[in-house]
């Protein structure tokens, strides 16, 4: 038997899946609260409503195995708002707000990729629920690293600002946690090259 992703019987996977599910869930619940308190204003409402949704997206990939109906509907969906980060690039004034919104649209494309290779099995993902694809093609894992790489790099720079900037510690870490969760994720899913 075995939990999303994971087999159930490895004592490191589950110690994994249990801190990918605290990242997950808090980055998802402290999202949640800053769309109930109104705390965000304009793409700031658009990066909080993409941690409630893609928290959730994370913690499903975990847990259970996904139809592929629901997953084509969330590649839609970080698609989409990955459309509206780099659209709002155009508008963002300064390198602080370019590279937020940059990031964030690479995050959802790097979650696009995750389900994608989720779905199909691409990448060496045996071991995932209900999934016995073969394969593991050269091109996928090394564009899997890629962005496994750019994860690492993103989350870096989000705990580099939180360290920095005093009133936005909270958000700053949030983004970091979520960010580097992905990176983790993507690495336990991909085989080494």
């Amino acid at each position: 038997m075995s939990h999303g992703m994971f087999p159930a019987d490895s004592s490191i996977a589950l110690t994994a899946l249990t801190a990918l599910t605290g990242v997950f869930a808090v980055s998802g619940l402290y999202g949640l609260w800053r769309v109930a308190s109104g705390r965000g204003r304009g793409i700031e409402t658009v990066v909080d409503v993409n941690h409630v949704l893609m928290s959730p997206a994370m913690l499903l990939m975990l847990w259970l195995p996904s139809a592929p109906s629901v997953t084509w509907v969330q590649i839609a969906v970080f698609s989409g708002l990955a459309l509206v980060f780099f659209r709002h690039l155009s508008s963002s004034h300064g390198v602080t707000a370019r590279t937020g919104a940059l990031l964030h649209g690479g995050m959802n494309l790097g979650m696009v990729w995750m389900l994608a290779v989720g779905m199909t099995g691409m990448v060496g993902m045996s071991d995932m629920a209900g999934m016995d694809h073969g394969g593991g093609q050269t091109w996928t894992g090394l564009l899997s690293w890629s962005v496994v790489g750019l994860l690492v790099l993103s989350a870096a720079w989000w705990f580099g600002r939180m360290v920095r900037e005093c009133g936005h510690r909270m958000l700053c870490c949030c983004h970091g946690l979520a960010t580097g969760g992905m990176a983790a994720m993507l690495a336990l899913m991909t085989p080494a090259l």
